[in-house]
C-alpha cells in the first residue's frame, strides 16, 4: 500500500514539483491558498495555513503518513517590512501544524533556507554549523526549525537559491510567499523581452532546480531520514555567473546582464555573501545524487520550450 503524502502549497514551485514527481510512489493529497494548480490528485483543498482548526480537521480525515509544508513568506525584503505577518505564517502557523501532526503521529517536513546563517563562513555551510541570522526572514526560519525539530521524527530541508519553471497560469498569480516568481524565471522573463537586468557579483550560492529539490525531499522520506538536511548540488557560484549560465543555456543575450555589487543595487536588507550549502549528509549518508548545473539547465530549457 502506498503511503499518503499531504503537500501544503501545491500551487507553488516546490509544491507543484512534489505533486508531479511523487504520484508514482505516493497517494497524494494537498492544499493551496491563492494558486489553484488544478492538480489531478486525491484531494486538493483551498487552505490558509494559519487556520489551525481547518488543518486539524483535514489531517484527521485524511490521516497522511507525511505532511510537507512548502508554504511560507519567503521574500526577505517583505519579511523585514512586515514582521508581524512573517511571525504569524513562518513561526506560529508552523508551531500549530507541528502540534497537530505530533498528536496524530504524522511525520512533518519543513522547508528552510540558507538565511539561517550569517553568510560569513569561507566554506559551504554544513548542517552542524551554528545558526545566526542577519535578517528577520532568517530569524523566523531559525525559530521554526527549532519548533519542528522538537519532534525527533521530523525533518528540516534547507536550500540555497531555488529556481525552476512554474506554468504561466500559476506564475502570474502572487503567491502567499509574497514572491511573484522565482529568480530563474524572473531572469528568463526579463531577458526574453530584451530588458536589461542588474545582477550582483558579491554573493555566492548553491542554486538548485526545483525538480531536483523535490526529488531530494522525497528521497529523504523514502529512506526515513530525520533531522536537518541541506539540499544543494556541489556548486559555489555568484548570482551574476549563474545568470550568465542561464542566459547561455536558453540562448538569451548575456549583454543584457549588468554586473553590480550588493551596495550598488541598494538593498535595505543584509543577506550575507556566502549562501553556499554542503549536502554531504544527503549525498553521502543517503546516497542521493544531485543533478549537475548543466543537467539542470538542460531540464530548464526543455520546460521553458
Amino acid at each position: 500500500m502506498k503511503k499518503k503524502l499531504f503537500v501544503i502549497g501545491t500551487g507553488g514551485l516546490t509544491g507543484s514539483k512534489l505533486v508531479e514527481i511523487a504520484k508514482k510512489d505516493f497517494e497524494i493529497f494537498g492544499s493551496y491558498n491563492y494558486r489553484d494548480p488544478k492538480s489531478s490528485i486525491q484531494k486538493n483543498i483551498k487552505l490558509n495555513i494559519s487556520n489551525s482548526t481547518k488543518i486539524k480537521e483535514i489531517l484527521e480525515e485524511i490521516k497522511p503518513d507525511v505532511v510537507i509544508n512548502t508554504a511560507g513568506i519567503n521574500n526577505v525584503d517583505y519579511c523585514e517590512k512586515n514582521p508581524d505577518l512573517a511571525l504569524k505564517i513562518n513561526i506560529q502557523a508552523v508551531k500549530e501544524i507541528c502540534q497537530i501532526t505530533k498528536k496524530l503521529g504524522i511525520k512533518f517536513v519543513q522547508l528552510s533556507s540558507d538565511s539561517v546563517f550569517d553568510g560569513t563562513k569561507q566554506l559551504p555551510y554544513e548542517e552542524i554549523d551554528e545558526t545566526e541570522s542577519i535578517n528577520y526572514y532568517g530569524e523566523t526560519k531559525i525559530k521554526s526549525e527549532k519548533i519542528v525539530l522538537e519532534n525527533p521524527n521530523n525533518v528540516v530541508v534547507r536550500a540555497s537559491v531555488l529556481y525552476g519553471y512554474l506554468p504561466h497560469n500559476l506564475a502570474k498569480i502572487e503567491s502567499s510567499s509574497k514572491k511573484s516568481i522565482n529568480f530563474g524565471q524572473w531572469l528568463i522573463n526579463k531577458l526574453s523581452i530584451n530588458e536589461k537586468v542588474r545582477i550582483i557579483t558579491d554573493e555566492y550560492s548553491s542554486p538548485i532546480i526545483a525538480d531536483d529539490f523535490a526529488r531530494s525531499i522525497l528521497h529523504i522520506i523514502k529512506y526515513e531520514g530525520n533531522g536537518i538536511f541541506h539540499s544543494a548540488p556541489e556548486l559555489q557560484i555568484t548570482r551574476y555567473d549563474f545568470s550568465v549560465k542561464i542566459a547561455k543555456a536558453l540562448g538569451l543575450s548575456v549583454k543584457l546582464i549588468e554586473p553590480v555589487s550588493n551596495k550598488e543595487l541598494g538593498r535595505d536588507v543584509n543577506t550575507g555573501s556566502n549562501k553556499c550549502l554542503s549536502s554531504k549528509k544527503l549525498s553521502g549518508n543517503l546516497n542521493y545524487k544531485f543533478l549537475t548545473l548543466d543537467e539542470s539547465l538542460d531540464l530548464l530549457k526543455t520546460q521553458f520550450r
